[in-house]
């Protein structure tokens, strides 16, 4: 019988889990130059996020509800997310899932540096001093078996195969209230994690088709928690329309058992109640247009939230999350709620779950990142050292990806430099910082310098630029409910505003005005009322009127302006949106959770004026609105605009970024992005007076890399030609970057 041989594969960095987390970790180190071993025990990429799962990429921006407005990850996670949308621009879940598989796999095939491993289970792994020397993987159906080597390690597992393998110290279950002083924390610690779900998809075959529930699936209409799901209680409520149906998120079952021990008795159990439920759709008579549906999709694994927690070096917490301390080792972001599910899911008491306020983007520290214990591994995704409750933020899975493209960078320092990860955060976190700003990492209040070398004697010209208005009203929005205007200021004070109002009434009518302000950039939240004073309206009024502001620029750099009236009293609208300054309906009972709409209230006239969006913004070191929108906008325009940059004496340049406006208080998208500008032309002059041209056409993404290699540039001047259709061209940050040998 002939023995299978063990395939030894070295590489600078073994990345285990191809899920989002383990493909931008493994992508990141790859562009660092690093060779990399990408081993997933599954035939697609993308984990949850796969065609065999088929959960969105949620994250920081919380379905367009953040807090922080403009939310949306950058980095490699905004990358997947547009070439995503790019290669299925029709939306539809389905479709947009079988097409993820195919854009990671080409994100992954595309980078020379990556060996991909698939199908390919992590059984054993080695240890040495302490340290990991090699993981082994079976790939079945070769037979072949590969024993990986690499300095350094990152686990992107899910449920941290290698951690544990190791011996790396984690947690498992909910910690005490009094651990880490949580108020979301039960009184006593147990070993309740949240639980697994099957999502399934439903389909209109447009002929009429019987379905005949199999002998191993429920009967849901005996089970207990019927009633509750019928009635629409604690948040399993079934929807009215079947026909595209995604799956039931609230179908969950498994925390309250070993998540990974009891794997195939919770996914078993999960199949009873998906064909059980269907059954109930289709059978009982209480749900319209099922008879041409038919159960097309039924995910073949469940989609696991929690298992094994490693520790790192800081275990994050809800406090973390809410008073966000600064963290020096500042690498990714996350904003998604407190999600914390049932423990015993689909057969809990209680509600499906509880979203806990998360008051906008906080950042992650490199410190969770890593293990305490075993001195070579990394992690990243739903394994960080996080506690129960700030897990359920931390785990979805965009933010994962965020944390991915933190170690995976981090890799390639740890190689440079001949260390572990904690020596970087002693001895190198400035240039890991660096490292992922230039890649589009999002890390709160962090700011690129403008090197000195691009700096001096640098000027700047545009061909227009944006007045600080919003002057073209196209709709009557009504006051019964209270809307709030908000716009970020640079001057120390603000005097006045003007916006256009409607009274529809016979008679005056009394509009109330409250002045507030923020104490967080990142946030549109007010926290403390600065004024608050009444005006009449006479009847019949419809023009502009003049609001009287006097108050000092807040820490956030913004002034909230709540409007509350009368149902004859109007503000005028419309739907443009302009970067910084936006609207929402404001709630008094609850005024940090602003609720977005997607109108915008005219305005204009605001004392002293603002050099809002000037040309100067796109080298400011911000690549997206930060207390100040942080952008050059044209003035409204058909033809084309221009961006010019020239140096006081010429410049060796090695790459040129450009970082475009997309809509970043999106979530998700269906359509084409507007803002984003599609085509442009760069020309570079040399010293000696000859130019030379990059064309791009089609640009779809939100930073654009040229590698330019060019001597001796005076200046450089961007045509911008086209957008998505937006009127204006909107640029958020130019970076230039100099061969190492020149600076």
């Amino acid at each position: 019988m002939e023995v299978i041989k063990m395939e030894l594969i070295k590489a600078d960095v073994t990345v285990v889990g191809g899920g989002i987390a383990g493909i931008c970790a493994a992508i990141a180190a790859a562009r660092q130059g690093l060779q990399v071993s990408l081993i997933n025990d599954r035939p697609v990429l993308g984990g949850n996020a796969s065609s065999e799962v088929r959960v969105h990429i949620n994250g920081s921006a919380y379905l367009g509800n953040s807090p922080s407005y403009y939310a949306r990850e950058g980095g490699l996670v905004e990358e997947l997310k547009l070439k995503i949308f790019h290669y299925n621009p029709v939306y539809n879940k389905k479709l947009m899932l079988s097409l993820s598989d195919t854009v990671l796999l080409d994100m992954v095939y595309g980078e020379p540096n990556i060996s991909l491993f698939l199908n390919t289970c992590v059984h054993e792994t080695g240890m040495e001093n302490g340290r990991i020397k090699w993981v082994e993987g079976l790939q079945l159906a070769s037979e072949r078996k590969f024993r990986f080597e690499s300095q350094s390690y990152i686990d992107c597992s899910g449920d941290g195969v290698v951690g544990y393998q190791a011996g790396a110290l984690f947690r498992w279950g909910r910690e005490a209230k009094h651990e880490y002083k949580e108020e979301l924390a039960p009184e006593v610690a147990d070993h309740y994690t949240m639980g697994d779900t099957i999502l399934f998809q439903a389909r209109d075959v447009e002929y009429s088709v019987p379905y005949k529930r199999p002998g191993f699936a429920y009967d849901i209409t005996k089970l207990a928690f019927f009633d509750s799901i019928r009635k629409g209680l604690n948040h399993r409520a079934l929807p009215r329309k079947i026909n595209g149906l995604g799956g039931l998120w609230w179908l969950e079952y498994g925390g309250h058992m070993d998540i990974i021990k009891n794997n195939e008795d919770i996914a078993l159990e999960l199949r009873k109640l998906v064909y059980g439920i269907w059954d109930y759709i289709k059978n009982s008579g209480e749900f319209d247009d099922v008879d041409n549906l038919i159960l097309d999709y039924v995910c073949p694994i469940p989609g696991k939230r929690e298992s094994r927690r490693f520790i790192g070096d800081h275990m994050l917490s809800q406090n973390d999350l809410t008073a966000k301390p600064h963290f020096e080792d500042a690498v990714s972001v996350g904003g998604w709620y407190m999600d914390l599910h049932a423990n015993k899911g689909i057969y809990d008491d209680g509600p499906a779950t509880a979203w806990n306020f998360v008051p906008g983007l906080y950042n992650i520290p490199f410190r969770s990142l890593y293990s305490r214990n075993i001195p070579n591994l990394m992690f990243a995704g739903r394994n960080i050292s996080a506690t129960h409750v700030a897990f359920g933020s931390t785990r979805v899975m965009a933010t994962c990806g965020c944390m991915g493209q933190a170690v995976g960078t981090a890799a390639s320092l740890c190689l440079k430099y001949e260390v572990d990860p904690a020596a970087i955060v002693e001895d190198h976190m400035g240039e890991l910082q660096a490292l992922l700003l230039r890649d589009g990492q999002t890390i709160v209040g962090l700011q690129e310098e403008l090197d000195p070398y691009f700096a001096d004697g640098l000027t700047i010209r545009a061909s227009s630029q944006r007045s600080y208005n919003n002057l073209h009203p196209s709709e009557e929005i009504p006051l019964e409910k209270g809307l709030c205007l908000v716009f970020p200021i640079q001057t120390a004070e603000a005097e006045s505003v003007r916006i256009k109002i409607k009274n529809s009434s016979e008679h005056s009518e009394t509009l109330h005005v409250k002045l507030f302000g923020g104490e967080r950039k990142e946030n549109y939240i007010p926290t403390s009322e600065l004024k608050d004073y009444r005006l009449v309206i006479a009847a019949g009024h419809d023009d502009w009127i003049t609001l009287n502001l006097g108050c000092k620029k807040p820490a956030d750099d913004k002034i909230y302006i709540v409007l509350e009236g009368t149902t004859s009293l109007a503000v005028y609208g419309n739907e443009e949106k302009m970067t910084g300054a936006v609207s929402f309906h404001y709630r008094s009972e609850e005024p940090s959770r602003l609720k977005k709409f997607n109108k915008s209230i005219c305005f204009k006239d605001l004392l002293p004026s603002q050099n809002m969006y000037s040309p100067e913004n796109v080298v400011n070191g911000f690549s997206r609105p930060y207390g100040l929108p942080n952008s050059w906008i044209s003035k409204r325009t058909e033809g084309q605009e221009w961006l010019e940059f020239c140096f006081a004496s010429p410049k060796n340049l090695d790459e040129i970024h450009l970082v475009f406006n997309s809509q970043l208080d999106l979530e998700h998208f269906n359509d084409p992005i507007e803002s984003l500008i599609q085509d442009y032309d760069m020309t570079l002059t040399l010293e000696d007076g000859t130019e030379s041209k990059i064309i791009t056409r089609g640009n779809y993404l939100t930073l654009n890399k040229h590698k330019v290699d060019a001597k001796r540039v005076t200046r450089i001047r961007i045509n911008f030609c086209a957008t998505y259709g937006s009127p204006y061209f909107e640029v958020f940050a130019v970076k230039w970057f100099a061969p190492k040998i020149d600076k």
